[in-house]
This record gives C-alpha cells, sequence and structure tokens, in this order.
C-alpha cells in the first residue's frame, strides 16, 4: 500500500544501530556457545487466524525457534486477551499478547502475570456500511452492534466506550452481539449487523479485503477520550487512523491502546533476558506483513507498557540495553 511499516516509529541513530548491533553480537556469541536452546517450549498465545495477533505470534514463534530461545514454538490460535491470559496461567502457553486495558483489569487476581515489552499499538475502530446513517457514536443507540468475542479485549474496551458515551442504559443501548474478529466482519457485510467494533494494528487486513466489496466509513470515538483517560490513566491514547489507510476511507480520531507481550513472572530469567534482546535486536523479522501499526521495538517503546509491572529479568535486560 505504500506506507510506511510503523507510523510514529523512532528514528534510530547510527551509534544506537551499532551498540545494539554489538549486543546482538554478543547474544548470538552466548547462543552459539551454549549445549542448545534455553527451553524446550515456548508457545505464544495469539488471537484469531488472519488477525495480526496470530501473524505477530507467528512470527515470534519462528524467531525464538531461530534463535535457539526455544527449541519448539508454536503460535496458538484463540479469541485475544482473555484467553490468552487464562492460557498462560494455567502453563498452557508461555507467553502471550494481550490489551493493556485487559490485563489492567485482570491482573489484580493474577499478580503472577508481567509484562515483557508493549509490542504494538493497537487502533480502535467502529467500523460501518459508507451509506449508513450512523454519524456519531451516539447514533449507535438502539443498533445493532457487534460488540467483540465475549471477553476480547475488543469487548472489555467497546463496553467502557458505550459506557463513557451513557451509551450502556436501558433506554439507549445498542442491540449487542458478541462476535469474533472473523464473524463480525461476515455479519457487517451480510447486513445482519448496522456497526462493529473492532480492536487491531493498522491496516486490518481483513477489513481492507471487506472495502473492496463494501464501501465503509470510520466513526470518530474523540468524544470518548477524555472521560476514558480520566477513569483510565495510562491506558488510552488519543491516536490517528490516517485517510485510505482503508482505501477511500476518510482520517479518524480514534482510541489507542498498547498490546503487552506478557509472560509468568516463574519464567526463567535467562529466556526472559533473550526474549527482550530478540524483541530489540531483531524487531524488523516480527512485523506483520503490511502492517503500518507496529512500532520498530526500542527500550524506549517496549518499556511503556500502560503502569503494568516489567518481569524483574526484562527490567535489567531494558536497563542494559539503554546503556
Amino acid at each position: 500500500m505504500g506506507k510506511s511499516p510503523a507510523i510514529g516509529a523512532r528514528t534510530i541513530g547510527r551509534r544506537q544501530l551499532l551498540r545494539w548491533g554489538g549486543l546482538s553480537l554478543m547474544g548470538a556469541g552466548l547462543a552459539a556457545c551454549s549445549a542448545g536452546p534455553l527451553i524446550p517450549r515456548l508457545d505464544v498465545a495469539g488471537g484469531e487466524n488472519g488477525g495480526m495477533y496470530f501473524e505477530f505470534a507467528t512470527l515470534l514463534c519462528e524467531a525464538l525457534v531461530k534463535y535457539k530461545i526455544a527449541e519448539n514454538s508454536e503460535a496458538l490460535i484463540t479469541e485475544a486477551s482473555v484467553e490468552n491470559l487464562k492460557l498462560l496461567k494455567n502453563g498452557t502457553a508461555g507467553l502471550s499478547l494481550a490489551l493493556a486495558d485487559t490485563v489492567a483489569q485482570l491482573r489484580p487476581a493474577e499478580s503472577s502475570l508481567v509484562a515483557l515489552g508493549r509490542v504494538y499499538q493497537n487502533y480502535y475502530h467502529c467500523l460501518v456500511p459508507r451509506e449508513s446513517s450512523i454519524r456519531t457514536l451516539a447514533d449507535l443507540s438502539g443498533r445493532r452492534l457487534g460488540t467483540g468475542a465475549p471477553g476480547s479485549g475488543t469487548w472489555v474496551t467497546g463496553q467502557r466506550i458505550l459506557n463513557a458515551t451513557g451509551l450502556d442504559t436501558a433506554m439507549r443501548s445498542p442491540r449487542e452481539r458478541q462476535l469474533g474478529y472473523v464473524g463480525g466482519l461476515k455479519a457487517l457485510e451480510e447486513g445482519s449487523i448496522d456497526a462493529l467494533f473492532l480492536f487491531g494494528g493498522i491496516p486490518v487486513s481483513s477489513i481492507t479485503e471487506l472495502e473492496q466489496r463494501l464501501p465503509l466509513r470510520l466513526i470518530s470515538m474523540s468524544s470518548v477520550l477524555p472521560r476514558l483517560r480520566e477513569e483510565y490513566p495510562r491506558l488510552y491514547e488519543p491516536v490517528i487512523i490516517p485517510q485510505d489507510t482503508y482505501a477511500g476511507v476518510a482520517q479518524v480520531d480514534t482510541v489507542g491502546v498498547a498490546n503487552l507481550l506478557m509472560a509468568n513472572v516463574s519464567l526463567p530469567d535467562s529466556v526472559v533476558s533473550a526474549v527482550v534482546e530478540l524483541l530489540v535486536n531483531h524487531a524488523r523479522e516480527l512485523i506483520p506483513r503490511n502492517s503500518a501499526g507496529i512500532q520498530y521495538l526500542t527500550p524506549d517503546t517496549l518499556i511503556s507498557t500502560g503502569g503494568q509491572p516489567l518481569h524483574p529479568a526484562a527490567q535489567a535486560a531494558y536497563r542494559r540495553l539503554h546503556g
């Protein structure tokens, strides 16, 4: 689509590249001297097949094996954040992706779960057919609205958006359907819902494909940001989906939330440190195809975890990488 692979990405200076390159060589030397992978298996809980969560998780798994961090690694198909954290908690996954606001909501009961870093920015989409009479969030009152799979990050944030807009009352509420990523887009195309909430890095490839068959429009989320930021400090950021991110779709202001790579605090320090160095030194290998929403990963961006605590070994690794 002719876009840069990162929106808002930092320009990396030559000295930083040289310093990080040296660290990368050091890490490679350590791996070469080791007897083998650091851990037999390290699966990553991702998301729905075809979504950016799953694509990023797949690339990460390939890199974990390539750089001898894990002997085996598989990306797990899930319904996103809440399920991912459950799989992490019960040991089915060794790493998981989760939205920062979902982590913040669940973490008081899951205090053993910690972040390894912020891996990319998510953009909240409110999609309607281009000819729809829905122009603002307030217009969703009484309409059929896809709000995300049960317990997904899309659903969690969507409920907060409806609350901030005053659409969670019996008199004004939309008629909600809890549809996952694939099911929601299909329902919008078929006309069985009037609007769809969806979270993702941009561009979301499935939206790009749908727009070729059904002209779409995005609804601004700017009206809810002040209340969201007041009630949930450090979690929600003002972001822009630029014009023509999806062909013919105008620029829109919306809500941004960090996507975190999570682990259990019991994950060995050596593994955590190696994963952090992988995120920094091999970031370009982790950018999903056609993605514009992922950051070039640097220590500065990775530690922006929306207030969620880092694994102690990750903290130590970032201090080393920061110099």
